[in-house]
């Protein structure tokens, strides 16, 4: 190797911090504080509008400029000069969405400060144009009640602090796949609802209670599945997880939704969009006053499944509007109370489910969340012989026994309370179906599910196993013969599902740091190898050689000098004065260039010290967010097997088992005036605690001792003050 070859080599620089992929929480992280820029300076349910708008805008643009240099590279491949494949490469057929070079966000982030907010809304609605043409327009997706402008909302530093923040990351599919940036997005959704309270809450559901409903209702491809009250359109998305983990391809999933709150319509969209949902119809508008999912014949469209949360025990639900009858025949059970909408949601999911078919006898299934009092608000009639009093029957108590008559209320959930964001009451699980099975008609599974949680602040949260204790009940429809084999079934399957999303995070990681730490072991080698040489000139002079892998470059200089000494000492004395000039030209090159090579050797060692370090840094970070992965997921497995466990000791004993579930005849209903409250039916209290007489006694004698030390200490106390005798 030539000497200016290794030359260049060592002093060639080491990336010692090198950019990496993001990882899941990095991203959450990064979201999060994004979120955080804003707060205090907007009302919650206002801003996080800003923050979802600037996220998709860099989304979308800086995916945009990743596909025209794709397709740039792809036409000068072809042979086309750069500008015209530069034109070429724009053509919106080309692209998922179109930026306009004059709404990219690397142009617009550039705006002078004072004209920012109108440079930012002016981008908006010049991408929303670009891309009408879409089967899911933008038509006001980024710019219906947002406005930059609005400095009283958005002081304008901190909207330069978000642009600055949210441009300090690329996040185009090279960078973040569109998995990863949809389930940080989602992630993004739940922490703005679990900060907001209830001005923002009421618009997500969270994740796992989706899950167990989209578990409980089975939607299928082929399948046509509404949500009235959709939010963020959570629940649709985990309809959509469901059919994709079981095989079915999602693009024969039919999918409606409607909201009211535009600024949450708009967020279900981009989160939509975000996860790659290719078409949906979706709707904007009051679901019980105007509901927009109608047929031909301007009436409700019926769905396969319809999946819901609406807003507890709503009080202007529209009843002005259907006070002289409903168009859409939804009040068919009665008319609801003037301020609590529960029922109506109610009656019009009932209204909008398919009737059986009469060749298979399937009809629609629903499943929705409801504050616990749809289950006994209400009383019957009284007369005066009855209970001293006559009393009309109460409004909710008539359309929950219509309800129960026409067997349309197949099972019922308990939830624990403070899972839901901005309400604290605990809600329940209603699983609506027109046609319910041979075996299930007349009868209700009711299951207590409010027992096993895990505390959180400010919320609940339902773990695996939790929703375990749920699913095999109503799997097993109160079977206890029948449950054994599903618990089973059921462990295996969530072990396999903690297992295969621990195994995934680490693979996240791993890609994030892997391609960065790749050069590691290489540096160490390296660093040993240097670490090693004696540097010193004579140990220098004495190791040059052919063979050697530092010092091999000077061995030609150092063979040229020995020659010329060599020479020297053969010649006569005319020809030595040519020769000693000629020598000590030779040892002046070689001893600056042996300088030179020490001193690049010196520096590469100083440059691989620091790489090793910070490289260094970043291996133990990976390895200790490895380690805590694996560490959760093995608390993770445990809790479940622990589950398990007690669950199969819950089946084997039927007065065990009628503590969290049992099935209720429609007879047992009617003998209680169809109030539907679980504990009337499931042993909800815990048993006491039974002491041993002899641990009784011996615990009212310490309390006995402690109460009189306590009463010696304050006579003492008393005394020292001169108050005896007040105690």
């Amino acid at each position: 190797m030539k000497l200016e070859d290794l030359l260049t080599q060592l002093e060639s620089p080491i990336a010692i911090r090198p950019t990496r992929r993001m990882t899941q929480g990095e991203l959450e992280g990064y979201l999060d504080a994004a979120a955080n820029i804003l707060r205090g300076s907007a009302d919650h349910s206002e801003f996080r509008g800003y923050v979802f708008a600037l996220l998709f805008y860099k989304r979308i643009s800086d995916c945009f400029d990743e596909e025209v240099r794709t397709q740039v590279a792809r036409f000068k491949a072809a042979g086309i000069a750069e500008e015209q494949a530069r034109t070429l490469a724009q053509a919106p057929d080309l692209h998922h969405f179109v930026v306009p070079e004059t709404a990219a966000w690397r142009v617009v982030a550039r705006t002078a400060r004072g004209q920012l907010g109108q440079a930012l809304n002016d981008a908006m609605l010049a991408i929303e144009r670009a891309n009408a043409h879409r089967q899911n327009n933008f038509d006001g997706i980024l710019t219906n009640k947002i406005d930059f402008n609005k400095q009283d909302e958005l002081p304008r530093d901190k909207l330069v602090k978000l642009i600055n923040h949210i441009g300090s990351q690329t996040f185009d599919r090279a960078h973040v796949s569109d998995d990863l940036f949809g389930n940080a997005y989602e992630y993004l959704i739940r922490n703005f609802a679990s900060k907001a309270g209830k001005s923002s809450g009421e618009f997500y559901t969270p994740a796992e209670v989706g899950f167990l409903m989209a578990e409980i209702l089975q939607p299928r491809e082929g399948m046509s599945v509404c949500d009235w009250a959709s939010g963020s359109g959570g629940l649709l998305l985990q309809c959509i997880r469901y059919v994709k983990k079981h095989g079915g391809d999602v693009r024969q999933l039919s999918l409606h939704g409607q909201e009211s709150n535009v600024a949450t319509y708009n967020i279900s969209r981009i989160n939509m969009i975000l996860h790659g949902i290719p078409a949906w119809e979706h709707r904007q508008g009051d679901s019980l006053r105007n509901p927009r999912h109608l047929t031909g014949e301007n009436r409700i469209k019926q769905f396969d499944r319809i999946i819901m949360n609406p807003p507890f025990s709503l009080e202007d639900w529209g009843h002005d509007t259907v006070a002289a009858g409903d168009r859409f025949g939804r009040l068919a059970y009665g008319m609801p109370p003037v301020s609590n909408g529960d029922w109506a949601w109610l009656q019009q999911i009932v209204r909008s489910l398919k009737d059986p078919d009469p060749d298979t006898g399937h009809g629609g299934l629903g499943m929705v969340v409801m504050s616990q009092g749809v289950l006994f608000r209400g009383q019957p009639e009284q007369t005066l012989e009855e209970d001293g009093q006559n009393q009309k029957a109460d409004a909710e108590y008539l359309i929950r026994r219509g309800f129960i008559e026409a067997d349309l209320i197949e099972a019922i959930v308990v939830l624990p309370s403070k899972l839901f964001y901005g309400n604290g009451v605990p809600g329940c699980l209603l699983l609506l179906n027109k046609a319910k099975p041979a075996a299930r008609k007349d009868r209700i599974l009711m299951i207590w599910g409010s027992r096993h949680y895990q505390k959180g602040n400010p919320q609940n949260l339902l773990r695996p196993s939790d929703l375990m204790r749920i699913l095999v009940p109503w799997r097993a429809f109160g079977d206890l013969e029948a449950a054994g084999p599903l618990i089973d079934e059921h462990e295996a399957t969530l072990i396999g599902e903690v297992q295969a999303d621990c195994d995934a995070r680490l693979a996240d990681i791993e890609d994030a740091y892997g391609p960065v730490l790749a050069p590691l072991d290489a540096l160490r080698i390296e660093a040993r190898a240097i670490d090693a040489l004696d540097l010193t000139m004579q140990a220098v002079d004495a190791a040059v050689s052919e063979e050697h892998p530092y010092f091999q470059p000077l061995a030609p200089l150092k063979t040229a000098m020995q020659d010329i000494e060599t020479a020297f000492a053969a010649a006569g004395r005319g020809d030595k004065a040519a020769l000693k000039a000629r020598l000590a030209e030779a040892k002046k090159q070689y001893t600056a260039q042996r300088k030179a090579l020490v001193s690049a050797i010196k520096d590469r060692s100083k440059q691989l010290g620091k790489a090793r370090k910070e490289l260094g840094k970043l291996q133990d970070e990976r390895d200790q967010r490895e380690q805590e992965l694996r560490l959760a997921a093995e608390r993770e497995l445990a809790h479940l097997r622990e589950a398990a466990a007690d669950l199969r000791r819950i089946c084997a004993d039927p007065d065990e088992a009628q503590r969290y579930f049992t099935v209720v005849e429609r007879a047992e209903i009617e003998e209680n005036e169809f109030n539907l409250n679980l504990p009337r039916y499931v042993d909800t209290f815990e048993p006491e605690t039974v002491l041993p007489l002899d641990k009784a006694v011996s615990n009212l004698r310490d309390a006995e001792a402690a109460a009189g030390k306590s009463k010696a200490e304050l006579s003492r106390l008393l005394s020292s003050l001169g108050l005896e005798g007040v105690a």
